[in-house]
């Protein structure tokens, strides 16, 4: 065949790479072509090796060693083209920024730009998203499972309690804290959350019908209040923490009962009426199962982020085992630094923990932790619960469900009847 005839081919092979293999055909009727192999007239001529700028050959002849005579065959021979003659889509990572070319006179040298640009760009990535994506979710999240949590406590708006009649409440689960000392959490009649104010309190009572109940003077079930130490927040349940006191009326009967049983509750009794930052420093003194009511008041102030209160416990206990709420009490100490301090005291001191004082809560005690009640002024408050004993020694016993006169180590630090409630 002439070398004209070539070069057209070339033109018009050149052109089917666009135009599709239906031209390839035509290309060949006109040059007067029979190829055998019509399978390439069916495929891309890409898939096959063929280049727009292949040297082509038609015919009978042997031109390699792979084709025999009377084979009709395409001869590919790739020659070496400039690089904008290429038609493959290129990876940016082959950009010559990545591969330098060498000095002229060099052998090539491997290049590590790929890998630290990479290094570059994932570190930057991880430092945004921790500094800006990670916080965001997280509120995002946090304010999601609120919002579900408050549609479910306000799913059903009737009260849980009522506040002029005892009620029956099944117990959900009784989880022991200590020998002496159990949790009991009690399902709420609807599944809503009790939304308790702060602080509060609930009566309780063996429930109407119930078997070997202790009577008061009077022949009627003995009643006592309790604090729940469960977030009031929290749909379909609460909990009260209760310790057995041997010699208690009703203490003794609640450690008996088993989960399905029934306790009877009314209420509830509002106490304090706390409002956020509106002191400056609260002392806190406790004693026993008194931690309750305390606890109430500075975890709820504590979850607020713009609290300002400077909270400071003193709470004081038989031995190092009787601390009751220590778990939680230790973590929000870690979680507030600023705002919240407890100081352990026990009578009698079994261990070495140094976090734990030995002896009872006194005036140099008070001195040494509360805030000058002179200086402070109407800036501070100082809440009192705890055994008879320990009430009497820090702030004196209440007059019925009055506060009755101020005494003991907080009269005697000077601080006033207005500075002190006692729960």
């Amino acid at each position: 065949m002439s070398a004209l005839v070539i070069q057209r081919a070339m033109l018009l092979r050149c052109k089917a790479i666009k135009e599709g293999p239906a031209l390839v055909q035509n290309a060949y009727k006109h040059l007067g072509v029979s190829p055998t192999l019509s399978h390439t007239l069916n495929r891309s001529p890409s898939l096959l090796g063929i280049s727009p700028f292949s040297s082509l050959s038609f015919g009978p002849q042997k031109v390699s060693n792979n084709l025999t005579p009377g084979s009709s065959f395409v001869s590919v021979r790739r020659p070496h083209l400039p690089q904008t003659m290429q038609t493959r889509q290129k990876s940016i990572f082959e950009h010559r920024w990545f591969h330098p070319e060498p000095k002229p006179g060099e052998p090539p040298k491997q290049s590590y730009r790929v890998f630290w640009t990479m290094t570059i760009f994932l570190g930057a990535f991880s430092a945004a998203y921790l500094q800006w994506v990670a916080p965001y979710l997280q509120e995002r999240n946090a304010a999601s499972g609120a919002a579900v949590t408050g549609a479910a406590a306000l799913a059903n708006a009737e009260p849980v309690f009522d506040k002029d009649k005892f009620q029956d409440y099944t117990i959900k689960s009784i989880k022991p804290y200590n020998a002496n000392t159990k949790l009991f959490t009690f399902a709420t009649p609807q599944g809503q959350a009790t939304n308790l104010s702060v602080a509060s309190a609930l009566f309780a009572r063996p429930a109407e019908g119930a078997e070997n109940v202790p009577l008061n003077d009077k022949g009627e079930p003995v009643v006592r209040w309790y604090t729940p130490v469960s977030d009031a927040g929290v749909p379909g349940e609460f909990t009260l923490m209760i310790k057995r006191y041997d010699d208690g009326k009703l203490t003794p009967y609640i450690h008996s009962l088993k989960e399905g049983d029934k306790l009877a509750f009314k209420g509830p009794i509002k106490k304090f009426a706390y409002k956020a930052n509106e002191f400056e420093q609260v002392g806190l003194i406790g004693g026993g199962s008194g931690i309750t009511p305390l606890y109430q008041i500075v975890r709820h102030a504590l979850k607020d982020k713009s609290n300002t209160t400077k909270f400071t416990l003193l709470y004081g206990n038989l031995t190092e085992d009787d601390i009751l709420l220590r778990r939680e009490l230790d973590e929000l100490k870690r979680q507030h630094p600023r705002t919240f301090d407890v100081v352990y005291f026990v009578d009698k001191k079994t261990t070495g923990d140094k976090e734990v004082q030995s002896g009872f809560i006194g005036i140099k005690d008070v001195k040494a932790y509360l805030p000058d009640p002179k200086v402070a002024g109407n800036k501070v408050k100082v809440f009192v619960c705890g055994p008879p004993g320990q009430m009497k020694a820090i702030s004196g016993t209440k007059a019925g469900m009055k506060q009755g006169e101020l005494s003991g180590a907080l009269k005697e630090a000077g601080f006033i009847e207005e500075q002190v409630y006692k729960f």
